[in-house]
């Protein structure tokens, strides 16, 4: 049985993170609007689809794309300015740049603003008991960063208190009605889309995007270059060849196992690690739901075993006895994504891996290809142990 899925990576499946930031400085509705049409000339981007940047003379435009939309229509419009001028444009949220205080309700974004030395902007965050980030743990402990609760529905009262200048927040394909209720109380939300990138890169290309609201394009561009200098030469190491190790990922969850589709962010991950994925020719750039008997028959011979949601051999088999017919499992070949966590559930791969694309891939070869990276200590996998020490 497969089922598609219009989704995140498998792992990205069981956290969903989100961002939310506002802004006391951005003035949305005045008076008099003015729709301007002065000449633009496009930012180039290098990797990223999901976003646009524009420069006039006394602004930056930034377009977040609409993936669900038909006709075109942007998910959102920014307009920023160093200092606001009398007349705002009407088709977008216009802001005061740089921005001095966020509301953060997605895990992904913490890196990038640390990248950029913008952790002290963070006032508030989502989820906070289940971050691993140590500064901002640290930051909520000392009462400088708040903790507004349930990703999924914030305290609004919360969120006004820290006085946030906009909040960052998921784009999905339907607005949601925080979001809404945030704007109606005159706080911009800064959608991300990140997650509905397709390739690495792109992925941390979005540092670009929220450099933009610090004044600090330039350096984003700078940090971005860096990334993708790393990632480049990580990836230069891999001999690409015909009998390529293969590879299963993800895990059961809720009786169906998610597998990533062939345009998604993982695929491309394993070919460039030069792997084999036996969905790579797909055209999902989604997930894949499939059972556990469909796992078995098509990926029981997968040499290698990432994403597993288990510490040892000994947890994989009281899960599910079916697990130890998978010939990554008998070869012990199997990795989970718990190699940087927190007692309380902080993962950092879902914290800092959208933004250090060249240390996933670098596990990935380290792991299969020890030779190719042999001074490399892996960042976010990590081996299944034989069994849990009492």
């Amino acid at each position: 049985m497969l089922i598609k899925v219009n989704n995140l990576t498998p792992v990205l499946l069981t956290i969903i993170l989100l961002l939310f930031t506002g802004g006391c400085r951005s003035r949305q509705e005045r008076e008099q609007h003015e729709d301007p049409h002065p000449d633009y000339t496009q930012v180039p981007l290098r990797h990223a689809k999901g976003f646009r940047m524009d420069h006039a003379g006394d602004h930056t435009r930034i377009i977040v794309h609409n993936p669900w939309s038909k006709d075109e229509k942007p998910y959102a419009v920014y307009y920023l300015y160093r200092t606001l001028p009398g007349k705002l444009p009407s088709d977008g949220t216009a802001l005061q740049i740089p921005v001095r205080s966020l509301a953060v309700n997605t895990f992904s974004y913490f890196e990038f603003l640390s990248l950029l030395g913008e952790t002290d902007a963070i006032t508030g965050v989502t989820d906070g008991f289940r971050i691993y980030n140590p500064l901002i743990r640290q930051k909520i402990e000392k009462g400088a960063i708040r903790d507004l609760g349930d990703p999924f529905q914030p305290n609004l009262e919360k969120v006004l208190t820290v006085k946030p200048e906009a909040v960052i927040n998921s784009a999905y394909a339907q607005v949601d009605s925080y979001s809404e209720r945030l704007k109606e109380a005159g706080i911009p939300v800064i959608y991300s889309l990140e997650w509905m990138e397709n390739e690495p890169l792109a992925r941390a290309e979005w540092i670009r995007l929220i450099a933009a609201f610090f004044d600090k394009e330039e350096m984003g561009d700078t940090i971005f270059a860096r990334i993708e200098e790393r990632y480049r030469s990580v990836q230069h190491k891999v001999t690409h060849r015909s009998d390529a190790p293969a590879v299963l990922v993800g895990d059961n969850f809720q009786g169906t196992w998610y597998v990533p589709g062939g345009n998604s962010f993982m695929a491309a991950l394993f070919r460039d690690a030069g792997l084999a994925y036996r969905y790579s020719d797909n055209r999902e750039s989604g997930s894949i739901g499939l059972d556990i008997e469909s796992v078995l028959t098509q990926f029981a011979d997968a040499d290698y075993w990432f994403g597993c949601e288990a510490d040892s051999y000994q947890e994989l088999a009281e899960k599910d006895a079916k697990y130890l017919l998978l010939k990554a499992v008998k070869k012990r070949q199997a990795f989970n994504n718990h190699n940087r966590t927190t007692p309380a559930g902080g993962n950092d791969f879902f914290e800092s891996a959208a933004a250090n694309p060249d240390r996933v891939l670098s596990d990935l070869i380290r792991a299969v290809c020890p030779e190719a990276l042999p001074d490399y200590s892996l960042t976010y996998i990590k081996p299944l142990k034989e069994a849990i020490r009492e």
